[in-house]
C-alpha cells in the first residue's frame, strides 16, 4: 500500500471560508459504486497489520453485529499477502500470494462460512485473479491469459469473445457495459485529448455535454449505471497528472471538479446532471435520480428532478488517512484505507 503523505492544516483564511480540506494527500474515493442490488450483509477488506503487512490478512465485517471476523491470516507475513478476494454472506473466494526466490507462486481458496471449511481449488499458480463482473455480476477467475466463472466452487471456462472489461491504463481509459437488450456500450477517453467519446455499435460519437470542461488530462471512472436508455456515470476533471490516474491515486491538487453525466446511447445526446463546480463537494453515490454527495463532512441525498436534500450522516472522522466509499445494496460503507476499519455503517 502506498504511504500517504500528510499535508499541513489549512491556513486561517481556507478555515474560516468553511472549505472542506483534505486531511492527507489524496483525496477521497469511491471503490464500490451504489446504491445497487447488492443483497449481502458482508464487506470484506484487508486486516490492519504492523509493519506495512497489511495484505497478509483478510476479514469480514458483519453489517448487522457490525463486528469482523478473521478469514485469513498468512502463516508467513512477510512473504504472503492476500491479493485479490470476493465474497458474500455465505462464502469467500480468495488468492494468496507467496513471494520465493525464482518464481512466486498463487493458490486460489475457497471459504465456506457456515462450516467454516477452507477448500483449495488452485495451486502452484503463475498468475490468479478473483472478481465479480459488473456486467454480469458473476465470480470470475483470471487464471494466466483464460478466464473461469466461479459456481459452487467449480470453473468453467468462459469463450474470449464473451468476455467484456473495461481497460484502463495510463495513457487510455475505456468503460464497457452491457444493457438490457445486449448493447455494448464504450465510453473512452484518451490522455492529452480534451474530448470523451460513446461508441455504440462501432460508431463513435464525442460526447458534447463534456466539451467544454477542460478534461485534457482527466481519466475516466468506472462508476457508470444504465437506466432505461441512458448511461450515467461521474466524470472526473484533474489537471496535473502524468497520465491517467486511477481514482484511488489522485492529489487533492489534481482534482478540480467532479461531473455526473446522462448519455443516450441510442441517440447521442447527453446532458450534465450534477457539477460540483470543486474539490470540495464530492460525488460518492448515484440511483433512480438520487445523487449522493460528500459536502462539509455531511453526506447529503439529492433529489435531481426536483433538488431537494436530505441529510444523511454527518462525517466526524478527525483522523488523517484517505478514505474510501463502498455501497453494499444500500449501505454506505467509510472505510479507512490506512488502518484498514469500518469508519461508518450507514442505512440509506
Amino acid at each position: 500500500m502506498l504511504k500517504k503523505v500528510i499535508i499541513i492544516c489549512c491556513i486561517m483564511t481556507l478555515m474560516l471560508s468553511g472549505c472542506y480540506k483534505y486531511p492527507g494527500d489524496y483525496v477521497y474515493y469511491i471503490s464500490v459504486f451504489g446504491p445497487n442490488e447488492v443483497e449481502c450483509n458482508s464487506f470484506y477488506h484487508y486486516k490492519y497489520a504492523d509493519k506495512g503487512l497489511n495484505q497478509s490478512g483478510l476479514q469480514r465485517y458483519d453489517l448487522i453485529t457490525e463486528t469482523d471476523q478473521d478469514i485469513y491470516e498468512a502463516s508467513d507475513p512477510h512473504n504472503q499477502i492476500v491479493s485479490s478476494y470476493w465474497g458474500d454472506d455465505e462464502e469467500v473466494y480468495f488468492v494468496v500470494l507467496t513471494y520465493k526466490k525464482g518464481d512466486d507462486e498463487m493458490t486460489l481458496y475457497h471459504y465456506d462460512l457456515s462450516s467454516g471449511n477452507y477448500e483449495t481449488l488452485l495451486e502452484n499458480e503463475k498468475s490468479l485473479r478473483v472478481y465479480k463482473d459488473v456486467n454480469t455480476n458473476k465470480i470470475v477467475l483470471i487464471r494466466d491469459f483464460e478466464r473461469y466463472l466461479i459456481e459452487d466452487g467449480k470453473l468453467k471456462e468462459i469463450d474470449k469473445s464473451d468476455v467484456i472489461m473495461s481497460s484502463f491504463n495510463n495513457k487510455t481509459n475505456v468503460v464497457r457495459r452491457v444493457s438490457t437488450d445486449g448493447t455494448l456500450i464504450e465510453i473512452c477517453k484518451e490522455y492529452d485529448n480534451s474530448e470523451f467519446t460513446c461508441t455504440v455499435n462501432e460508431s463513435s460519437h464525442s460526447i458534447s455535454a463534456l466539451s467544454n470542461y477542460g478534461g485534457k488530462e482527466s481519466g475516466l471512472t468506472d462508476f457508470f449505471v444504465i437506466e432505461g436508455d441512458t448511461i450515467i456515470g461521474v466524470f472526473q476533471i484533474t489537471k496535473g497528472t502524468r497520465g491517467l490516474t486511477t481514482t484511488n491515486l489522485i492529489r487533492e491538487r489534481e482534482l478540480k471538479k467532479e461531473l455526473l453525466v446522462s448519455i443516450n446511447y441510442k441517440t447521442g445526446d447527453s446532458v450534465i446532471l450534477f457539477n460540483t463546480k470543486n474539490n470540495k463537494t464530492r460525488i460518492i453515490g448515484y440511483s433512480n435520480g438520487n445523487i449522493y454527495l460528500l459536502k462539509d463532512s455531511k453526506i447529503i441525498r439529492q433529489n435531481l428532478s426536483d433538488n431537494s436534500e436530505k441529510e444523511i450522516y454527518t462525517l466526524t472522522y478527525d483522523g488523517d488517512k484517505q478514505l474510501s466509499f463502498s455501497w453494499v445494496g444500500n449501505r454506505l460503507i467509510i472505510f479507512d484505507e490506512y488502518y484498514y476499519q469500518v469508519i461508518a455503517n450507514i442505512q440509506t
